[in-house]
């Protein structure tokens, strides 16, 4: 029984409830619809939507391309490092952080609390993200680690790639070293459409950052199973996503071959010793660098993994500059080295000939000043090839005050490459200065005296050059007036030695010396190593004909009281810097070398013969025939003769004009002169 109006109520609720029965069939129609949409249209999509959530991606570090010398011999290579990590994330979720982090504490002996401020440093970044505990574990850290890891969720061994010289400090500024990228170099990297990542390693100086592009190769990416706390399971089969295409191999980098021999680089730096200065050594037929060592120097490997604070004080604290290549990045007053310079713009300019005699009394007094020899007590009288054999300042104290101005010197100086930059493909090469009347009066507001134009003409005053600069001006002279732009890259080959691209010298400009002139500087050169007067007949190579000029820069402005004093007895960095620069061999020139032993006092001692260990270790390469002990050996007994049969002749000639002479004056005239005849025969004693 119902009461009056009930009826009509629920009829209206029965019409509803069919409305709600319709809206509940079309939603159990829709949701159908959509598992069938999922489950049977995308369910390939949808499962491996389910496989990437356990799935997680491990990069694979590309290789850097390796370098190597001109004969193949391997200079930068990659060795393995193992790198301890943590992902925050794993730790967090595993509720076992503290337990975790003292065990991992005594299997890598490191307090806890270190790491815990490890990854206290890095809480800004998102927590899925590696934090780097500790680099380069040993193979018992990572065979320790491995061992427990099952028991400590988030941790991780990473290996990492270690760029090693496996030479050690040798050439490391022409080589460089690499770095973990920067946040500033990766905004520039990344706009210059390179593609970099915090962590990711980058060329820092040297060919490793002038060569990055070449070097670099790509990373690549696998795919591991972990469970939820970020474990690698070790179920390693493969699921779809496993073997899909996502994974990817590192691609190596580009190879180097390089125009530098290392058996040059092991000899200059055998022949320097603790001494601090560079050489820099070049084919003068082409432009190739046969050698670059700057000393002291660093270990490249140390730097490709962070540098220790420890190690990085020591190198910024060191007075002698380990860091600065000094082959570029110094320039220094080249001294006597420059005098041929002044030679040249003697000769080319007609102020002078091959037979000019200046007397050198041993210094020269312009107006109030008093310019000094280096010889206290003069040279006599002395033509260009004797001035440049005895190194005499007077006789170019008296060329340059011949020459119109100091810009004719500055004129030949650019013409054989000095105060300019080489254009050699490396970063932060310094242009040295050659000063002229216009440079002058824009830097001092001041007129050029004249009396500066002496000082230039030995190297000093205001001259500054590079060390590379020397060498490919010594290289100039040496192939007749043709400059050169210096390279290092023979060859880009591809990982399985296919030539990508091979240089090719590059001329720059060629400014040809008068037979005359090529002719007296060539004597002179020669002379300073083969004559027993030269500055540096010590150093003499026989049977290879090596020539060069020998300099002593003063690196201070010395009293009157002081200009003759010892260099070795003065303080040390008051002490002259020692230069030498020269080629072999004389006839037809193979390498050109220049040497700067800083604070060494005299060329012919601490600067020439690194050039000369430099010069036999590259002839005897070149020819091991010719250079043969007993090939030498045979020229040297040969030019003996020669000297023996001269010497005789000369003999002669002079008994010859005495009996001449003797025949047309009077009986009572003495008959006998000896200082017309030669003392002994060249080059007879000693051997050599």
């Amino acid at each position: 029984m119902s009461f009056l109006g009930q009826e009509e109520q629920i009829r209206e609720l029965q019409d509803r409830f069919k409305y709600l029965y319709i809206a509940l069939t079309v939603g159990a129609l829709l949701l159908f619809s959509r598992l069938v949409y999922l489950q049977i249209f995308n369910g390939d999509k949808m499962r491996q939507y389910s496989e990437e959530n356990r799935i997680k991606k491990v990069k694979i570090a590309a290789p850097r391309g390796m370098v190597f010398d001109r004969n193949r011999t391997l200079l930068l290579d990659n060795r393995p490092a193992f790198d301890l990590e943590i992902i925050p994330q794993y730790l967090k979720e595993s509720k076992r952080g503290n337990e975790t982090l003292e065990t991992l504490a005594s299997l890598i002996k490191m307090k806890a609390s270190d790491i815990r401020a490890q990854l206290e440093k890095m809480r800004g970044q998102p927590s899925f993200i590696p934090v780097k505990i500790k680099e380069d574990l040993s193979r018992e850290e990572v065979a320790l680690v491995e061992a427990w890891k099952i028991d400590m969720p988030g941790v991780q061994v990473q290996q990492e790639i270690k760029r090693t010289n496996l030479y050690g400090d040798v050439a490391a500024h022409l080589l460089g070293f690499i770095g973990e990228v920067s946040p500033t170099e990766l905004t520039s990297l990344n706009k210059a459409g390179e593609v970099y990542k915090l962590g990711d390693s980058v060329g820092k100086f040297g060919i490793e950052q002038r060569l990055e592009e070449v070097l670099r190769g790509e990373d690549g990416e696998k795919l591991v199973e972990v469970d939820a706390l970020g474990r690698i399971k070790l179920d390693r089969s493969k699921g779809r996503v496993l073997a899909s295409e996502l994974e990817k191999p590192a691609t190596p980098g580009k190879n180097l071959i390089l125009t530098i021999d290392q058996d040059l680089q092991m000899a200059a730096v055998k022949a320097f010793g603790d001494k601090a200065g560079a050489v820099v050594a070049i084919n003068p037929k082409n432009g190739e660098i046969l050698a670059m060592v700057s000393r002291p120097a660093f270990d490249p490997t140390a730097f490709s993994r962070g540098i220790p604070p420890a190690l990085w004080a020591n190198l910024i604290n060191n007075e002698n500059r380990p860091l600065r290549d000094k082959t570029i990045q110094d320039h220094y007053p080249p001294g006597s080295v420059f005098k041929i310079i002044t030679a040249i713009a003697g000769l080319e300019e007609g102020v002078i000939d091959e037979h000019t005699v200046f007397n050198c009394p041993g210094k020269l007094q312009v107006g109030s000043k008093t310019f000094h020899c280096w010889q206290k007590n003069g040279h006599g009288s002395i033509n260009v090839r004797e001035a440049i054999t005895k190194s005499c300042d007077v006789f170019f104290y008296k060329v340059a005050q011949r020459l119109k101005s100091v810009d004719d010197l500055a004129k030949w100086a650019f013409y054989l490459g000095l105060g300019r930059r080489t254009g050699i493909p490396l970063p932060r090469e310094v242009p040295g200065l050659i000063p002229t009347e216009e440079w002058k009066m824009k830097r001092y507001n001041q007129p050029w005296n004249p009396g500066e134009t002496l000082s230039v003409a030995i190297g000093q005053g205001y001259v500054l050059t590079t060390i590379l600069q020397l060498a490919n001006t010594y290289a100039s002279v040496a192939n007749g007036g043709t400059q050169y732009r210096p390279f290092f890259v023979k060859r880009i080959e591809s990982n399985d030695g296919q030539v990508i691209s091979e240089s090719k010298p590059e001329p720059l400009d060629t400014h040809h010396l008068k037979p005359s002139t090529a002719r007296a500087v060539r004597d002179g050169l020669y002379n300073v190593v083969n004559d027993r007067n030269g500055t540096a007949y010590s150093q003499r190579l026989p049977g290879m004909d090596f020539v060069g000029k020998t300099g002593t820069a003063q690196v201070i402005n010395l009293s009157k009281d002081r200009v003759y004093a010892k260099c070795e007895n003065m303080r040390y960095r008051e002490r002259h810097h020692a230069l030498f620069a020269g080629f072999a061999p004389a006839d037809d020139p193979q390498i050109a070398v220049a040497v700067i032993a800083e604070h060494g006092c005299h060329g012919g001692t601490a600067a020439a013969p690194v050039a000369r260990a430099i010069i036999d270790t590259y002839l005897r390469k070149l020819d091991p025939v010719k250079y043969s002990d007993a090939a030498i050996a045979a020229r040297v007994e040969e030019d003996k003769e020669k000297a023996k049969r001269e010497w005789l002749a000369k003999v002669k000639k002079a008994q010859a004009e005495k009996e001449a002479a003797a025949a047309a004056v009077d009986e009572d005239v003495p008959q006998t002169d000896n200082d017309t005849l030669p003392a002994a025969v060249p080059g007879a004693a000693g051997g050599d």
